[in-house]
């Protein structure tokens, strides 16, 4: 075998879904508009070879250029890019600091974010931002208008009540739990499309973008890299993978798929990819354990415990990373008849859907680009689930 590698790496364009289109369009578009109803920010630093989700299998059969690496810290996670050809080296640091930039401006972690001081004007008025975050918001809007509320930009009393990954987390009180819901409502936001204004109606709201800022870095990243003439590469953000282009020949990139059951390292199957995100939601992310019950940070936005419907992970393929992202922890909550509906609905869009009972679903997109290898597990019809024959 020659130049045969493995990496392990954690965790626009409209698009037709269920005869609706997903657009980056502003609610409200030329007027000021109220309106009144997922994944939570990492918040250690993983060390990356250890505890991530995907592998990487260059393959054997062409020698790739030399790759050149680059680790960061950004979005509270770990981010890194794997390029091929000593001349891209110049480019690592200046990709990795996309993800910073965007933190910068969306991250509820950062005081000065645009995210933050929407946050803290919340209930008495609205904050002009960037056209970026603008428009980020305008789709994290869409996709909770989409799902009804599953997916609520406005997620952010819940996410900081149960604090998960903190190491200081807890099951809350009946009594915060129903505080913090009744304080999440997209469509208790406020836009002024004109002046890049928004707003949330009450005191007390908070939007949380932790379940679709690192696809959006990911696209700007892999965007730059594009326009520097790079052609193939590997990007990861915490789980966000971006493997882009083609390797030399004309070959998929190999992505292993990340077991639900074990710790960071044992994979299920082999997803062939071409020019595409692969981002995953899982139970096994983040979670903690209270009372001999564990506890993960994909939360259920009607009861605002977490989302306990029989999946283990969703897996989102697609060339838009920041689709991908959004729609993970969407479909994860959606429930596996649901989601499998929205996923084969949606074009551009592809699902790995894992159940509790290790047993593994694909959209019709992907029956012949993913292997199961794993002889726990078992393939499920998805014809079956959704009705047909």
């Amino acid at each position: 075998m020659k130049n045969e590698y493995i990496v392990q790496i954690a965790n626009g364009a409209e698009t037709s879904v269920m005869n609706k289109t997903i657009r980056n369009h502003p609610p409200g578009e030329g007027r000021t508009i109220s309106f009144s109803p997922g994944s939570i920010p990492a918040s250690a630093v993983l060390l990356l070879l250890l505890f991530f989700s995907f592998f990487f299998f260059a393959g054997c059969r062409q020698t790739l250029p030399q790759p050149v690496t680059e680790n960061d810290f950004a979005l509270g996670t770990t981010c890194s890019i794997k390029l091929f050809g000593a001349e891209y080296r110049r480019l690592l640091q200046p990709a990795l600091d996309i993800a910073g930039e965007v933190e910068q401006r969306m991250s509820v972690h950062l005081p000065e974010s645009e995210i933050n001081l929407i946050n803290e004007k919340a209930g008495s008025g609205t904050v002009e931002v960037s056209a970026e975050t603008y428009s980020l918001i305008q789709r994290a809007y869409y996709f909770s208008e989409l799902s009804g509320g599953v997916f609520d930009l406005t997620v952010g009393p819940l996410v900081a009540l149960w604090d998960i990954g903190s190491g200081n987390e807890k099951v809350p009180a009946p009594e915060a739990l129903s505080a913090a819901l009744e304080r999440v409502n997209y469509e208790e936001m406020v836009f002024d499309p004109g002046k890049k204004r928004i707003g949330l109606s009450r005191p007390g709201m908070r939007i949380d973008l932790g379940a679709i800022a690192k696809g959006y870095a990911a696209d700007r990243i892999v965007e730059f890299l594009r326009s520097e003439g790079v052609p193939y590469g590997i990007l990861n953000l915490g789980g966000n993978v971006y493997a882009f282009g083609e390797k030399a020949g004309s070959e998929a990139w190999k992505i292993g798929i990340q077991s639900p059951e074990d710790d960071r390292g044992r994979y299920i199957g082999i997803l062939e990819a071409r020019d595409t995100a692969v981002v995953t939601s899982g139970k096994y992310e983040r979670f903690f354990l209270s009372g001999g019950k564990r506890y993960h940070h994909i939360l259920n936005t009607g009861d605002g415990f977490p989302v306990e419907n029989g999946l283990a992970s969703v897996s989102i393929v697609s060339s838009d990373a920041t689709a991908a992202d959004a729609l993970s922890t969407l479909v994860f909550g959606l429930g596996l008849e649901e989601g499998l509906r929205m996923s084969e609905e949606l074009q551009g869009v592809e699902a790995i859907i894992i159940t509790e009972n290790r047993t593994v679903y694909t959209t019709s997109g992907l029956r012949d680009r993913f292997t199961l290898s794993d002889k726990d597990y078992r393939r499920g019809e998805t014809r079956h689930v959704l009705g047909g024959e």
